[in-house]
């Protein structure tokens, strides 16, 4: 089996399906200058892949009684609720986490595993995004492979280091372990909005749809990302992550299929035991903020999209044949004003110190985003939004991060 060689820092080198990969103990290259053709190369191809890149190799329905299924990095907020759904559905999973260490993280897998037994629960620890080869011993035997695993905050300097890199060698070495398997059919990617949204040169209310890639987050030039170096290293991340995903997906020697899950903000009921609200995820924090006091409406918004739905549409990609190959964008119908949001959080939480009323620079635009991709497989339909806060809101109060609604 040769490795797959991806260069994450210099997107004209990208534009080829090489058949090698640097081995697990080589260092990537640091950071190198990007011409400016290189750059237009880049933005080329991402709009050249559409909204269906890959192939569809898959021909036939997966279910429970295919086999087990292996989610990577289930103790995240997306990944629990995938859990849960899978287990109730049937199936048998495996679940990999970096480690067991963590009380809080464990605790809602630990109790899946106890309800659903182990022998339809299986938790390998030790897998680490870092470590391509630590996939191997979760993904064998396995029939389908959600891989959630990628890091997901702004707060950093070297983003190149800290985001970028994991996620590509994460989605390389998880792919790599697929084959090595030759039982995978199908493997889910959750990818981001943030591998569509091209913020600051498409107008505020551009309709998005699976078909759009970003192209606009990347390194100048002079090989630096644009401030904050946080957020656009994140949206660089998940642009390399899913790339990497599909330029592997298209050799010839791959021999299962890949479908993609791009959702904007998430948020919802959180499984996960927060002990502060450091440890919620970004999209939760926004909630959390709001019912606080802390922010007020502010002009243009976008849609958001409950978790619920989030790993719904993981499980439908992977047991409809037809989604072999497609990438789905996947957000609630409605896209409420700020102005709404905080209207109906603090209908939701009267007790709660939002502030209301409308910006004064305006409302703004609506972004609206196109999902008829992801609603083509079965009817597949979403969460209405103020549901979907209500969901947060109660869950914030669970986690103590809100005194009552």
């Amino acid at each position: 089996l040769k490795p797959f060689l991806l260069t994450i820092f210099d997107p004209s080198k990208l534009l080829t399906h090489p058949r090698t990969v640097a081995s697990t103990e080589e260092r990537l290259a640091p950071p190198t200058e990007m011409a400016a053709a290189g750059g237009d190369a880049w933005a080329t191809e991402l709009e050249a892949m559409g909204e269906a890149p890959g192939v569809q190799r898959c021909k036939e329905p997966l279910g429970p009684s295919s086999g087990p299924v292996c989610v990577t990095g289930c103790s995240g907020f997306i990944a629990l609720h995938l859990v849960q759904q899978l287990l109730d559905k049937g199936y048998t999973v495996v679940g990999t986490v970096r480690s067991t260490s963590n009380e809080n993280k464990m605790a809602p897998l630990l109790e899946m595993q106890k309800k659903h037994g182990e022998d339809k629960f299986r938790i390998v620890a030790g897998v680490d995004c870092t470590k391509p080869e630590t996939f191997e011993a979760a993904v064998a035997g396995c029939v389908g492979v959600f891989h959630t695993a990628s890091p997901f905050h702004f707060q950093t300097e070297d983003p190149m280091t800290d985001l970028v890199k994991p996620a590509q060698m994460g989605t390389e070495g998880c792919l790599i372990a697929c084959r090595k398997a030759a039982s995978v059919k199908r493997v889910l990617v959750t990818a981001s909005f943030a591998c569509i949204m091209n913020a600051g040169v498409y107008p505020n209310d551009y309709t998005y749809s699976s078909k759009d890639w970003n192209k606009v987050s990347r390194p100048a030039a002079d090989g630096k990302l644009p401030g904050p170096v946080g957020n656009s290293g994140y949206y660089y991340s998940k642009i390399v992550g899913e790339k990497a995903a599909w330029d592997f997906a298209r050799a010839e020697d791959c021999p299962f299929d890949v479908a993609c899950i791009n959702p904007p903000r998430v948020v919802g009921k959180n499984y996960n035991k927060c002990k502060t609200p450091d440890d919620l995820n970004n999209s939760s924090v926004m909630v959390l903020d709001i019912l606080s006091g802390k922010v007020s409406p502010v002009p243009n918004s976008m849609a958001w999209v409950d978790v619920v739905d989030v790993a719904r549409a993981h499980i439908a990609a992977y047991e409809h044949p037809e989604a072999g190959g497609r990438r789905f964008l996947c957000a609630a119908d409605e896209v409420p004003t700020w102005t709404e949001v905080c209207g109906w959080l603090k209908e939701i939480g009267p007790s709660c110190p939002v502030v209301v009323g409308a910006p004064a620079a305006g409302e703004g635009a609506r972004m609206t985003m196109d999902c008829s991709a992801l609603k083509s497989l079965s009817g597949f339909n979403f969460t209405p939004s103020k549901e979907t806060l209500r969901a947060q809101a109660e869950s914030l109060v669970d986690l103590g991060f809100v005194g009552k609604l």
